[in-house]
């Protein structure tokens, strides 16, 4: 059962959807080869354009990220 509280109880960084080490899960690399197809076929066929009235707030952890996410729009090709 989804409750929102129990999310703020998950420590940062347990978030491990392939697993670690001899657990790892075997379908990762599929996984993974098919999210990188999937986002050649969105930008091949669409127009990504950034919504200008939502402010990016960045987040500098390992990698620099959007802190809230980022908004976009996307127009046919």
């Amino acid at each position: 059962r989804f409750t929102p509280e129990r999310e703020k109880a998950i420590p940062r960084g347990a978030y491990l959807p392939f697993g670690m080490g001899p657990h790892t899960c075997i379908g990762n690399a599929f996984a993974m080869m098919e999210m990188k197809i999937a986002l050649a076929l969105i930008v091949q066929r669409f127009h990504l354009s950034h919504v200008a009235e939502h402010l990016v707030e960045l987040d500098a952890l390992i990698t620099l990220r959007p802190k809230h996410g980022m908004q976009m729009t996307l127009e046919e090709r």
